[in-house]
């Protein structure tokens, strides 16, 4: 059955069209499945006496923090420590020539601080790989010795591996001694595992200017967002989806660090159960607030029919892959009635995964049987209640032609996964070996 309305078919058939999103792949990036976690996470205030090691260095001379190389990463040869000296003084005197009255505020005005800090490294010019190695390594001395307290993006920005190893001594910090000695005790983590999570916790304290008696749950969840924000998070390659600290966290919940009742884990600390309609659509920013809300209310309405998974499903394809993208393509759209070159541009669009341009999308049919089954249900409710659904009743964009050989790629499509199950099915016995 279609009814035609200007340039736009209304098709639908008597064909189930509701979609499955179980397994189902989605790449409009989200800003949290964790609504309240912004709202929990908070840095930790600057304590009345911020850790100082070595005595407040805020102003002190380059060579005074010279003379103290041999305090700070103690057991080093002679000319080691000539080369961190060396280090110093290329890096302060840089420093020197910005303005502020500290190394602190020097330092916020140069390019090393910030969202989208540069490398120390990135100021010699000249073509000794050593200058740069000296000058990375006295940003690690200065913010091990407290001289300087780096954003999380001024502090990534710069390659540490060996950070927690110089942090931990020169912190002198009891708390924080017994908390790398509840880190070791853990073999079963593996060595690269431990080491990240001491990495997570130096490197919250130093960001935070706090030691670990004033890391607080909010506090090592602030740093763990900020990671994610700045996709920093390990092994995340600037995707943000990915919170740090999960293992600090456990570490220092299981040796009381925590307040009791702070859950075990960051996740469960943060997660406050399944989202309402009007949490999944506010995680794509749409303009239209008219659009928004029709949405929400269309979640809403479906409670009765569908699981939480298919509204889930429903709210990322009709608000994110749908709607948001629209309005890309055409800012002043403000309702459903799409024209033909608005619709064609968001097909191009869609025609290939937002994070890989050249991976071509397979599941479009679903997405359109999405979108379909959205138009067809406001068309049928503004019938029986024209007074809050009628001015939302527009033509469906989803033409005969989109759906054309639905069927057949269904079929293929089965028949790939069913290829994949037969495939991996002898590597079961194996799998379970090692589960």
């Amino acid at each position: 059955m279609a009814n035609v309305q200007g340039t736009l078919a209304s098709t639908y058939t008597a064909r189930n069209r509701r979609t499955l999103f179980r397994g189902m792949d989605f790449d409009e990036p989200v800003a949290t499945r964790f609504p309240d976690a912004a709202v929990k996470a908070a840095p930790a205030p600057r304590p009345d006496s911020p850790p100082a090691p070595f005595g407040d260095l805020t102003q002190a001379s380059i060579q005074h923090l010279c003379s103290l190389v041999e305090q700070i990463v103690p057991g080093r040869t002679p000319s080691t420590y000539e080369k961190r000296r060396r280090g110093l003084r290329l890096l302060f005197t840089h420093l020197e020539t910005r303005p502020g009255a500290d190394w602190q505020t020097k330092w916020e005005a140069s390019p090393f601080d910030g969202d989208k800090a540069l490398p120390v490294k990135t100021f010699v010019t000249s073509d000794r790989a050593q200058d740069r190695h000296d000058v990375t390594s006295a940003a690690k001395l200065a913010f091990c010795a407290r001289v300087i307290q780096p954003s999380v993006g001024g502090f990534r920005a710069n390659t540490f591996s060996d950070y927690p190893e110089w942090f931990g001594p020169a912190s002198r910090d009891p708390a924080l001694d017994v908390f790398y000695a509840a880190v070791d005790a853990r073999p079963d983590l593996g060595l690269s595992y431990r080491i990240r999570i001491k990495f997570d916790v130096a490197c919250a304290l130093t960001t935070q200017g706090i030691a670990l008696e004033h890391l607080t749950p909010e506090a090592l969840l602030h740093y763990s967002l900020e990671c994610r924000r700045l996709g920093v998070t390990h092994g995340a390659r600037g995707d943000q989806s990915r919170f740090a600290a999960l293992g600090a966290w456990e570490i220092l919940h299981s040796i009381g660090h925590f307040p009791p009742g702070t859950p075990s884990t960051l996740r469960k600390f943060i997660y406050t159960g399944q989202l309402t309609p009007e949490q999944m659509v506010d995680r794509y920013p749409l303009r239209s607030q008219a659009v928004r809300q029709v949405i929400i209310d269309y979640l809403v309405r479906r409670q009765a029919d569908t699981d939480y998974i298919t509204r889930d499903g429903l709210a990322r394809l009709l608000a994110g892959t749908f709607w948001s993208k629209i309005e890309k393509i055409c800012p002043g759209q403000a309702d459903l009635t799409l024209s033909q070159d608005v619709w064609d541009q968001w097909r191009a669009e869609i025609a290939f995964w937002e994070k890989d341009r050249s991976r071509e999308r397979k599941n479009i049919e679903s997405i359109l049987l999405a979108i379909r089954g959205f138009y067809l249900d406001l068309q049928s409710w503004a019938v029986d209640e024209p007074e809050r659904w009628g001015s939302w009743a527009a033509p469906c964009p989803v033409r005969p032609q989109d759906l054309k050989g639905f069927s057949k790629r269904r079929r293929e499509m089965s028949r790939r996964m069913a290829d994949r199950t037969r495939q991996r099915q002898p590597l079961l016995p194996d799998l379970v070996k090692y589960v």
